[in-house]
C-alpha cells in the first residue's frame, strides 16, 4: 500500500467511500433522521459535498491510500498557518480494507504533512456513536479536549 496526493480522477471514489464510511455516524444523517430530507437533498449528497469542500480548501492536503491502483481510503486536512492549527475534517477507509491499519497510516502521513507545513497542533473529531474513531484517535496521540452537542431545526 502506498499513500499519494489526491488526483481529480479520485473524486467519485472518494465520495463513494465517504458515504459508505459515514453511514450511521454522519451528523447530516442524524439531522435528516430528526427533520427529514432538507432542501431536496439527502444526507449522502450533503456528506459527499464535504469532499469537494476539503479539496477546494486544501488540495495539497488530501491524501489517498491505494494498492494496485485501487483507492483504499483517504484523509483530508485544513491548515490555519497564522494560528498554527491543522485540522483533519475527513478520514474514510473502504469497507473491505478496514482493520489493516490504513486509517492509522493515513493519520501519520497527514500529521507529517502538517508538521512540515509548520503547524503546531492538530484537531480531529468524531461522533459519540463512532467507536472506531474513539479508539483510533487517542491511540494516535490525540487527547479529548471537549464534547459538543448538535442541535438543528427547520426554518
Amino acid at each position: 500500500m502506498n499513500i499519494r496526493l489526491f488526483q481529480p480522477s479520485d473524486l467519485d471514489e472518494l465520495k463513494r467511500i465517504t458515504i459508505e464510511g459515514f453511514e450511521g455516524i454522519a451528523i447530516d444523517q442524524s439531522v435528516e433522521t430528526a427533520l427529514g430530507i432538507l432542501n431536496g437533498h439527502d444526507w449522502r449528497w450533503r456528506k459527499a459535498r464535504h469532499v469537494d469542500e476539503d479539496i477546494e480548501a486544501n488540495p495539497t492536503g488530501v491524501f489517498i491510500a491505494e494498492e494496485g491502483g485501487i483507492v483504499l481510503g483517504y484523509i483530508s486536512t485544513r491548515v490555519d498557518y497564522e494560528g498554527g492549527k491543522g485540522r483533519i475534517p475527513n478520514l474514510a477507509v473502504e469497507q473491505s480494507a478496514r482493520g489493516r491499519g490504513i486509517g492509522r497510516r493515513l493519520i501519520e502521513y497527514a500529521l507529517e504533512y502538517l508538521r512540515c507545513e509548520g503547524i503546531t497542533f492538530v484537531m480531529i473529531e468524531t461522533m459519540e456513536n463512532n467507536p472506531v474513531g474513539q479508539h483510533l484517535y487517542p491511540s494516535c496521540g490525540f487527547v479529548e479536549t471537549c464534547r459538543q452537542i448538535h442541535f438543528a431545526r427547520r426554518l
